[in-house]
């Protein structure tokens, strides 16, 4: 079991495997070799605000790629329920399946302020470089804010 921490800009990003939607294992530091990684964790599949702000990301997704920035969402919801997201939002990214909140509670991203969804996967932005070290954080204070992707697009093209 990976630790419940918060992490912060500099930190080492913890190293993962799991499954995503194009393939069996998801190796963060494997594909930290091909270029930056916007994590981005998220509540769950087809909530509407987490709809509203994946339809936002996948608009700016020619963006992300042009900077060379690979995002990619993850949460618990299962490969069917990440698959059958996708489709449906028409999802240019690969959604990985965070098994057990490991990955979450890895990160820190676990909401730990609300009477309805306390101790769900919050929504929350990772940006790691090459070196494995993160370079960019955005955390929701409550479940219900939404990022302002444009903002978040326009710092990490700053850092890049």
């Amino acid at each position: 079991m990976l630790p419940d921490t918060e992490l912060h800009i500099g930190d080492t990003a913890p190293d993962f495997m799991m499954p995503s939607v194009d393939r069996d294992e998801f190796h963060l530091y494997g594909e930290l070799e091909n270029g930056p990684i916007l994590l981005n964790f998220y509540v769950g599949d087809f909530g509407i605000n987490c709809t509203m702000y994946m339809m936002k990301m996948i608009e700016l997704a020619p963006e992300f790629g042009a900077a060379g920035i690979r995002v990619f969402p993850i949460n618990p919801d299962g490969l069917e329920s990440h698959k059958l997201f996708r489709e449906r939002i028409g999802s240019p990214y690969d959604h990985i399946l965070d098994k057990g909140q490991e990955v979450s509670k890895a990160y820190g991203a676990i909401i730990k302020e609300s009477d309805i969804v306390k101790g769900f996967t919050n929504r929350e932005f990772f940006f790691i470089g090459t070196d494995r070290r993160i370079k960019y954080i955005w955390r929701a204070p409550v479940p219900k804010i939404l990022p302002d992707t444009d903002e978040i697009l326009a710092k990490l093209k700053d850092i890049i």
